[in-house]
């Protein structure tokens, strides 16, 4: 939020726009035509159109993901349409007009996109609110479909909240890119969003009070005796080395405070770099598993949870890293808490608060 550190740079942009020669480049390889904008018979605007991955923008994915690098296009082509459309789904009633509109980044939640979008409708009630649903690879139509949605809903500003754990991965530099904060992509060259509007650009929650509460009360549901037992706090961590030491960093906050607040014997945390090359992650989990190891030679019951905004995917892979070991884990995602919602909320009324 504005006045704590993780909402201490809100920026404001106006009419961020590429060179028409430029954007034309940038719309020949960006991968996804924009095709149809019309809403399905659920309000969602390019949901289900598949990406095309060109080789100039395979060229470019190569270059920016360590995990692509021998991929051909093919297999590159493949890994996004296993990923999903990227698409806008505007969640306010059409007839609700106001001066600040919400934009919510997300990387996507799969099936859990719905149950995330009907927990938003109390603030949607409030404010023109708008979803932009994908990793934004190789676009970013959806973005710029939710931007225009607000403003024809009235909007004099927009609070955009990035939905992801902290600020230091490639998702976050491929949406400040896309909004003009950044001159580099982490991911392909795409349009960069233009607006009549004012922008603020807020940061994720990372150690905000609000995901302590939340970590500590996943932490209470699977603990029996505390002071007899060893916390391991776990995150899906970014590829790079150097933001995975911040990363590590910022976890070492975060279980030190569940450790205070519930007097737990002993706390570690672990970091996956889940999109990293195979030997990457599998020397994490190699550290995550003598610590698991180590805590229960000390005769501690082993206790574990995650700071994962979702609860699917990474969970079960990490069931799989732990097999063979004894230990007790709460698989539920950050964003399942009330505190989500809340921290979103707080995030957009501290964001007005500072510009008015």
């Amino acid at each position: 939020m504005v006045t704590k550190s993780v909402l201490a740079i809100i920026v404001c942009l106006f009419s961020v726009a590429l060179p028409a020669a430029e954007e034309a480049a940038h719309q020949e390889h960006a991968g996804h035509a924009m095709g149809s904008t019309e809403r399905d018979d659920k309000g969602r605007r390019l949901y289900g159109m598949q990406h095309e991955v060109t080789d100039a923008a395979a060229d470019e994915l190569r270059g920016q993901i360590d995990q692509f690098a021998d991929a051909d296009t093919a297999t590159i082509q493949q890994v996004m349409d296993r990923m999903g459309s990227n698409y806008e789904w505007y969640i306010s009633e059409l007839d609700l007009l106001g001066d600040t509109g919400v934009l919510v980044l997300a990387h996507g939640f799969r099936a859990g996109d719905s149950i995330f979008r009907q927990r938003l409708n109390p603030l949607a009630a409030e404010r023109p609110t708008a979803l932009a649903m994908g990793m934004s690879m190789m676009m970013s139509d959806h973005i710029q479909l939710a931007i225009n949605d607000l403003e024809a809903a009235g909007a004099k500003r927009i609070v955009v909240i990035p939905v992801v754990s902290n600020r230091y991965n490639s998702l976050m530099r491929q949406w400040q890119y896309i909004f003009g904060l950044i001159d580099e992509p982490a991911y392909t060259e795409v349009p960069r969003v233009t607006s009549n509007v004012e922008l603020l650009f807020g940061s994720p929650p990372e150690t905000d009070p609000l995901i302590v509460a939340t970590l500590v009360d996943y932490a209470k549901e699977i603990s029996e005796n505390p002071k007899q037992e060893f916390l391991l706090l776990v995150a899906h961590g970014p590829e790079a080395e150097e933001d995975n030491q911040v990363v590590l960093g910022l976890l070492r906050e975060l279980a030190a405070e569940v450790q205070s607040d519930v007097g737990f014997a002993s706390v570690g945390v672990a970091s996956l770099q889940d999109d990293a090359p195979k030997a990457v992650r599998s020397a994490n989990v190699a550290e995550m598993r003598e610590l698991v190891e180590k805590a229960q030679a000390d005769g501690y019951r082993v206790l574990v949870i995650t700071n994962l905004l979702g609860a699917r995917t990474v969970q079960s892979e990490l069931r799989r890293d732990l097999r063979g070991l004894g230990y007790t884990f709460n698989a539920k995602g950050v964003v399942q808490h009330d505190n989500f919602i809340r921290w979103i909320e707080e995030s957009v009324s501290e964001a007005v608060a500072a510009v008015d």
